[in-house]
C-alpha cells in the first residue's frame, strides 16, 4: 500500500463511466490541487474502462491492490463484496473493502411492460411463457442491473436465455447512457422502440434520467412488483436491498412498487489504505462540494447536494478510520 511518508505518491482511482469520471476527477482535485495535502509531486490518476464492468470488477480490483480507489453503484454491491455473499461469478470471496462516502443518488430497478400486453405480474412472464422483447442494461456480468436481472429472473425459475427460447428478445444498445443524446446510428432509442412495439419491456434502473420520463409519458405502462418472499430471498442470501418505486414518481406507478434498491454513488477503498490518504480524500470533497455539484445537469447522476452531514450515512459497511476521523473532527458525525 501506499506510504505517504516516502515521498511522491501516485493515487489511482477506478472511476468508469460519464458519472463516475465527474467524481474521480474532483477528487483528484481536492488530493492534488492548491490545498491539496498530499507530498509534494504526488499525483491521481483516474481510470476509465467499460463502466458496467467496472461497476461490477471493481471490489475485487480495489481489493487485489489494483487501485486504490474505486466506484460503483448501488451502494450494497461493496456489502455483497465484503461478505462474499455474491454469485453468478461476482463477488464469491470476503473482500476487505471499506466506504469513503456516498453521493446522493435515489434510484431503484423497475420492471415495466406495455399495458396492452395485459401482464400483472413476473410469475405470469414465466407462467403464460411470454416471448418479450426487453431493452435493458448490459446483460449478466457486464451491469450491475445484468446481474440482478439474472437473479431476479432464476428466483421465478426462468433466465434471459429462456426468454429468447419463447421469442423474446433482450437488447441494451438503445439505452442512452448519459451524456448521449442519441443512441448510436443504425439503432432504435428506446423511446421510439417502446412507442412503435419494437419493444414491450424495459427492465432497467436509472429512474430518474430523462428517458425514463419520456418513455413513461408516451406509452402506457404497467409497473411490476417483485414479490415479498423473493426480495426477502435475495436479501437474505445475495445482500440485494429492497426499495419502494414511490407513487407518482413516473406517471403510470399508482402506487408504491416493491422492487430492488439500487441508490447510491458510493466510493470505497482497500480497507489497509492509510488513514491520512482517505481523511485528506474527504477533505478534498469538503472543499470541491460546490464543484461538484455543478458537474451534473438535472437528471444525471446527482438526485441532492453534496452534503458530508448525510454522506456517511447507509454505507452497509464500515467507514475507513480516515473517513470515520474526518466526519467526527468536522462536525458531521
Amino acid at each position: 500500500m501506499l506510504d505517504l511518508n516516502s515521498g511522491p505518491v501516485e493515487v489511482k482511482i477506478l472511476g468508469a463511466g460519464a458519472n463516475f469520471s465527474k467524481y474521480g476527477s474532483m477528487i483528484g482535485l481536492g488530493l492534488t490541487g492548491y490545498f491539496g495535502t498530499l507530498p509534494k509531486g504526488s499525483t491521481v490518476s483516474v481510470h476509465n474502462m467499460h463502466p458496467g464492468e467496472a461497476c461490477m470488477v471493481g471490489p475485487q480490483l480495489v481489493d487485489e491492490g489494483r487501485y486504490h480507489m474505486a466506484m460503483t453503484s448501488p451502494t450494497w454491491l461493496v456489502e455483497t463484496a465484503v461478505s462474499g455473499r455474491g454469485t453468478l461469478g461476482f463477488a464469491e470471496r470476503p473482500m476487505r473493502l471499506r466506504t469513503i462516502c456516498v453521493f446522493p443518488h435515489f434510484d431503484q430497478f423497475a420492471f415495466a411492460v406495455r399495458k396492452d400486453l395485459g401482464i400483472t405480474s413476473l410469475r405470469q412472464i414465466k407462467e403464460d411463457k411470454i416471448p418479450l422483447r426487453i431493452s435493458t442494461a448490459p446483460t449478466h456480468l457486464s451491469h450491475p442491473t445484468g446481474w440482478v436481472l439474472d437473479i431476479v429472473l432464476a428466483e421465478y425459475g426462468m433466465s434471459i436465455q429462456e426468454i429468447e427460447s419463447w421469442g423474446g428478445s433482450v437488447v441494451y444498445g438503445d439505452r442512452q447512457p448519459n451524456l448521449m443524446e442519441k443512441v448510436p446510428e443504425g439503432r432504435l432509442d428506446r423511446v421510439t422502440g417502446m412507442r412503435s412495439g419494437h419493444l414491450n419491456a424495459v427492465f432497467d434502473e436509472a429512474l430518474m434520467t430523462r428517458p425514463w420520463k419520456d418513455i413513461s409519458d408516451a406509452v402506457d405502462l404497467t409497473y411490476l412488483s417483485i414479490d415479498e418472499d423473493v426480495l426477502a430471498r435475495m436479501e437474505q442470501k445475495h445482500g440485494i436491498r429492497r426499495a419502494l418505486i414511490p407513487k407518482g414518481s413516473l406517471r403510470g406507478v399508482n402506487e408504491d412498487i416493491p422492487t430492488v434498491d439500487f441508490s447510491g454513488h458510493v466510493l470505497f477503498c482497500h480497507e489497509d489504505l492509510p488513514e491520512e490518504l482517505v481523511y485528506a480524500t474527504i477533505l478534498g470533497i469538503d472543499q470541491q462540494k460546490g464543484q461538484i455539484e455543478s458537474l451534473f445537469l438535472p437528471e444525471q447522476g446527482l438526485t441532492g447536494p453534496v452534503d458530508l452531514s448525510v454522506m456517511w450515512k447507509d454505507t452497509f459497511v464500515p467507514l475507513h478510520p480516515g473517513a470515520e476521523r474526518y466526519y467526527r473532527e468536522k462536525g458531521y458525525k
